[in-house]
């Protein structure tokens, strides 16, 4: 063969060779010829390429492919499975070699990892996909602690979400496979209801308010507080249900409601007002990769994993997801769980608006029952009411609670109307679907939804329910000395910074090596924060040497695959592990145990306005290289 035939193929990135009408290759490329292939299934020059059945049931349609073609034909495309392990897709195409004489380019297109392979493949993925996501968020929280301009807050808020929707990909591309493969186990521990609830509808808010939705969530005052579950995976689900019923309704309302079935399940609804869902898109919504609308000019961007996952995690903890709709009509999600009450007895939840009787006004029946659950949460004795029965005094109710949307020229009128029939002795709480900050309705008694319990408890006892916009502030520590290891040069001077910013000292290392030697010399530390995977001594293996010198210092994996690898941190001597990115309030809480709360520090908000961050942002203005501005 010449030079300009060897040329093509080792110009092609992928295994490539041109063959004869008999199928002996002519000329191959080095991908063709990688060390450790299998000679049969790719000959080498000289060798032919076989029509008998072999590991992938032959190369005969391969080669029949090449004898049916022409130069001026399009190419032809074959699937061969050769094995459990792994699926090729062959391209083939004819090339006229002069004389009357035809030849043929074979191009390997694909080479599919099987599912063993596959599940490793996307677990490297989701290690190299965190490390920076976990840059970026850790990065971002220190910004969010503080003090900056509102259209400043509003760009670093949304590159922090940004940031932990590209996790959530992650995660879900992850766990997608650790489904399909049978490798995905589940955590049984105890799991708080309104705290899932409330966590899976807050960072839910800017979406929602922007467009007008009434986002609602409550369990049922009779469901027990505290049940046993895996509470990721739980979250895992309500974010895919909750997060794609926000994304599809324009307008009106989304309820996530919680209860006993009757039947000894657990059963979820999300329902919303949205387009609604055809028959067709229905047989098709929980398949993975897929949207309802699937064309080029789909409205809603998406992977079309979320439901797909949901679906596959509620059968893997043994529930079932049924979806009821129709087109114009919205959509009702049920998701049914065998969940139990926890078997320790727990303390009884707060009453803080005990003996209070509170008419409760929203647009829907849904959306009742979740305000009137919600309020009786905390002891109320909610009275579901029509707004005209609050227009005027009612008997042995002095509070009403009303849907309404700041944004509405009359809505101020309406507050007024509610005020008067209340009385000065009386109160009234607007729940706006709108942020007041930029409505009509300005005044004290709005809060906007989604709606989390303390926040309208603190309203109706008239209590400061905080500021929107101000530091993410969490209470500092009472001091102590952390070693942390991590081999990442950015990720490694903002976890310093973000523990420096608890009040905490922290001396880092480079890898396993330095860390061990660290440990076991000095100065003592309280904890240990051990990145996992780090060059030359591994986290594992450098806790393995720490633990067997003696050395009983607590240690915290720091680790940027999936939660599955717990148990090897805790075989090597770890007390634990915190999964990347990590972010402030999770950061404290891993390190809270083994530092303690300052005792009269207030919470840390980090430097005034224009100081910390000012120059921050103006260092990395005026530098090229991010990471040498972040390790100053």
């Amino acid at each position: 063969m010449g030079y300009a035939a060897r040329t093509l193929v080792e110009a092609i990135p992928a295994p490539a060779a041109i063959l004869d009408l008999d199928g002996r290759v002519l000329v191959a490329n080095e991908r063709w010829a990688a060390p450790g292939r299998d000679a049969e299934l790719y000959p080498a020059e000289g060798g032919f390429l076989s029509a008998a059945p072999g590991p992938c049931g032959g190369h005969r349609g391969v080669l029949e492919a090449v004898w049916h073609m022409t130069p001026t034909g399009p190419p032809a495309r074959l699937r061969c499975g050769c094995d459990e392990s792994t699926e090729r897709t062959w391209q083939v195409s004819a090339l006229d070699a002069g004389d009357g004489e035809r030849q043929c380019l074979i191009t390997i297109l694909a080479e599919e990892a099987g599912p063993d392979n596959r599940a490793e493949f996307l677990a490297l993925l989701s290690h190299e996909a965190r490390t920076p996501v976990t840059t970026v968020v850790a990065a971002v929280e220190l910004l969010r602690a503080q003090s900056l301009e509102q259209g400043v807050r509003e760009i670093v808020d949304n590159v922090y979400f940004s940031a932990r929707a590209l996790e959530t990909l992650t995660d879900n591309l992850l766990d997608l496979g650790k489904l399909e493969t049978g490798r995905l186990r589940l955590a049984h521990e105890p799991v708080t209801v309104r705290a899932l609830l409330e966590g899976v509808v807050e960072p839910l808010q800017r979406e929602s308010r922007s467009k007008g939705i009434l986002l609602l969530t409550a369990p049922a005052p009779d469901l027990p507080p505290v049940v046993m579950g895996d509470s990721r995976r739980l979250r895992q689900v309500l974010d895919a249900v909750v997060g794609n019923a926000v994304k599809f309704t324009s307008a009106g309302e989304v309820v996530v409601l919680a209860e006993a079935s009757g039947d000894g399940t657990w059963l979820m609804t999300v329902s919303d007002t949205g387009p609604g869902i055809t028959e067709p898109q229905r047989a098709r919504i929980f398949q993975p990769f897929t949207q309802a609308d699937s064309s080029s000019a789909r409205r809603h961007e998406g992977a079309g994993l979320g439901l797909a996952l949901a679906s596959r995690l509620v059968a893997r903890m043994g529930g079932d997801i049924e979806v009821e709709s129709a087109p114009g009509a919205g959509a009702l999600f049920r998701i049914r769980l065998p969940l139990l009450a926890a078997p320790a007895p727990v303390e009884a939840e707060p009453r803080p608006l005990a003996r209070r009787r509170i008419a409760v006004v929203a647009p829907t029946a849904q959306s009742t029952r979740a305000l009137s659950w919600l309020l009786a949460g905390a002891g109320a004795e909610p009275v579901a009411a029509k707004f005209a029965e609050v227009t005027r005094p009612m008997a042995e109710i002095d509070t009403v609670v009303w849907c309404d949307d700041s944004h509405d020229a009359e809505a101020a009128q309406r507050a007024d109307t509610v005020g008067r029939a209340v009385g000065p002795d009386g109160q009234g709480l607007m729940i706006s679907s709108t942020d007041p900050r930029t409505g009509v309705v300005r005044r004290p008694g709005v809060l906007t939804a989604p709606l989390v319990l303390n926040r309208v408890v603190a309203a109706l006892n008239q209590e400061r329910t905080g500021v929107r916009g101000a530091p993410v502030t969490v209470p500092p520590l009472s001091g102590g000395r952390v070693l942390l290891a991590e081999d990442n040069e950015v990720n490694r001077t903002v976890f310093r910074r973000m523990i420096e910013l608890m009040g905490v000292t922290c001396d880092t290392v480079v890898d396993g090596e330095e860390a061990a030697r660290a440990a076991l010399a000095g100065p003592e530390y309280d904890v240990v924060l051990m990145d996992v995977q780090m060059p030359r001594t591994d986290g594992l293996e450098a806790t393995r040497l720490i633990r067997a010198a003696g050395c009983r210092t607590p240690i915290l994996a720091l680790t940027a695959t999936a939660p599955a690898d717990r148990d090897r941190c805790l075989a090597a001597g770890m007390n634990g592990r915190l999964s990347k990115p990590i972010t402030l309030p999770e950061l404290r809480a891993a390190l809270a145990p083994y530092l303690h709360p300052a005792a009269t520090a207030p919470p840390v908000a980090g430097d005034a306005p224009g100081d910390a961050v000012g120059r921050l942002i103006s260092r990395i203005q005026t530098d090229d290289d991010p990471a040498r501005v972040m390790a100053r």
